[in-house]
C-alpha cells in the first residue's frame, strides 16, 4: 500500500490542534484558548504546511472529529475540509467520533483494562457519557446538566472518569469528590494515530466510510 498523507483538524474543545502525517512522520501545531479556539485553525494549518513542506494536492485524507463537542468547532473543521475537497477532488474526508479518539489514546497510553467513563459536554442541556472497556463501547447515555450530579455520584469508584475538555471538568469539579478523573483532549495527532494503527494495521482501510 502506498504511503497515505493525512491532514487532521481538531477544534471541538478549547485546544485547537492540527496535524499532518507526511513521509511517515506526524507533525503538529497547537493553540490553547478558553474561547474561540477555531479562529486559530487556518493559521495553524498554514504554518504546519510551511513547516512540513507539503503541498495540499499531495494530501490523500483530511480527518476531522465527528463529535460530540463544540458545534461551532466541528462545523468549521467540516467546512474547511470540504473547501479543500472542492479544489482537490481526490481528497477524501474522514470523520471519527470523539469517544473513539479519546478511548484509543487512553488505552494506548496507560495500557490498562479498567472501565472508563468519557464525559463530553455538548451544550447547556446535554452531556454525552460513554462507558468503555478495552476500547469497546459498552453503554452510551445522554444526560441533562441538571442530572449529571446524581449520575457521577452513582458511578462506581473504580471507573476512571475522562473529560474531553478542562472547562467541563472545572464545571463539574464540585461533585467529583475522590473519584479518579483525568482530561484527554481529542487531539489531531490522536486522530492520525487511530487511523494508522486501528484502521490501516487491521486492514480495514478499504472499508472506511468517507464523506462525499
Amino acid at each position: 500500500m502506498k504511503n497515505i498523507n493525512i491532514l487532521s483538524i481538531e477544534i471541538s474543545t478549547e485546544l485547537c490542534s492540527v496535524s499532518i502525517y507526511y513521509k511517515k512522520k506526524i507533525s503538529s501545531k497547537y493553540k490553547y484558548t478558553k474561547k474561540n479556539s477555531s479562529k486559530y485553525v487556518l493559521t495553524l494549518i498554514k504554518n504546519l504546511i510551511k513547516k512540513t513542506n507539503i503541498k495540499i494536492k499531495k494530501i490523500d485524507i483530511i480527518s476531522i472529529n465527528k463529535g460530540p463537542g463544540s458545534i461551532i468547532g466541528i462545523r468549521i473543521s467540516s467546512l474547511i475540509s470540504k473547501i479543500f475537497k472542492i479544489k482537490y477532488k481526490k481528497i477524501k474526508i474522514l470523520k471519527i467520533k470523539s469517544y473513539k479518539i479519546i478511548s484509543y489514546n487512553y488505552y494506548n497510553k496507560y495500557r490498562k483494562k479498567n472501565l472508563i467513563n468519557i464525559i463530553i459536554y455538548h451544550n447547556k442541556n446535554k452531556i454525552y457519557n460513554y462507558i468503555l472497556k478495552k476500547n469497546i463501547k459498552i453503554k452510551k447515555t445522554i444526560i441533562s446538566l441538571k442530572k449529571i450530579k446524581k449520575y457521577i455520584k452513582n458511578l462506581n469508584k473504580k471507573i476512571i472518569i475522562i473529560f474531553n475538555k478542562y472547562q467541563t471538568k472545572k464545571k463539574l469539579s464540585y461533585i467529583l469528590n475522590n473519584k479518579k478523573n483525568i482530561i484527554i483532549y481529542p487531539k489531531s495527532k490522536y486522530i492520525i494515530l487511530y487511523i494508522k494503527k486501528i484502521l490501516i494495521k487491521k486492514k480495514k482501510w478499504k472499508k472506511i466510510k468517507y464523506l462525499k
